[in-house]
């Protein structure tokens, strides 16, 4: 096992730290932002016959950008990655504990989101099959902007990771293919919070 560095024993990850807070702020963005969206949905009356009449009505309610409000409001998972990315390549001298305990802030507490997430998806899916026609439609589309908003979310904290694998690996805390088998598997629901959990303990027992 090596020694680990001399910046990472000087900077033993221990007590508060900003990025902590930034990770509380990533998750109740997360929570907030499905709320926004619906917000900014155009809701027009049964007045409200016509291609014409839905996009005027969307610009009245909403500005110039009309019914797009919506659309950019649903780039903000996106958004949150790249501040992320952002947050991470600029905190480089960081512990490697921060950024493991970072993850785990923000994944630990987007459990309970996810979990409403695959419950709607399920209610979507039988919604296929009632006697509501438009559901056939609708529901496989709404389900494939859900798992691909939740993947953005998902893949949010993953700077977090592989900030920290890359700074135990140089640290000589784990080796490189548990890295990459911890790294891959932060791209998939569940097995990136199994990934995590597994660094914690080992983090814990050392």
């Amino acid at each position: 096992m090596k020694k680990e560095s001399a910046g990472s024993v000087a900077n033993d990850g221990k007590g508060f730290h900003a990025l902590y807070l930034w990770g509380l702020l990533y998750v109740v963005l997360t929570y907030v932002y499905p709320v926004i969206w619906y917000l900014t949905l155009p809701k027009p009356d049964e007045t409200v016959n016509s291609q014409a009449a839905y996009d005027e009505f969307a610009k009245t309610h909403y500005g110039p950008l009309g019914e797009n409000l919506s659309l950019l409001v649903l780039g903000i998972p996106l958004l949150l990655l790249l501040l992320n990315i952002i947050i991470v390549a600029s905190s480089k001298k960081q512990h490697r504990k921060v950024f493991l305990n970072t993850a785990r802030i923000i994944k630990y507490l987007l459990i309970p989101f996810y979990a409403a997430g695959a419950v709607l998806i399920v209610l979507l899916f039988l919604f296929m099959f009632t006697p509501v026609v438009i559901m056939i439609f609708v529901s496989p589309v709404i389900i494939g902007i859900l798992c691909v908003l939740g993947w953005i979310s998902l893949i949010g904290s993953a700077p977090f990771m592989f900030a920290y694998l890359s700074r135990s690996v140089k640290d000589g805390k784990n080796g490189k293919f548990f890295a990459f088998l911890v790294g891959f598997f932060q791209f998939f629901f569940t097995t990136d919070v199994i990934g995590t959990i597994i660094c914690a303990i080992k983090e814990k027992k050392s």
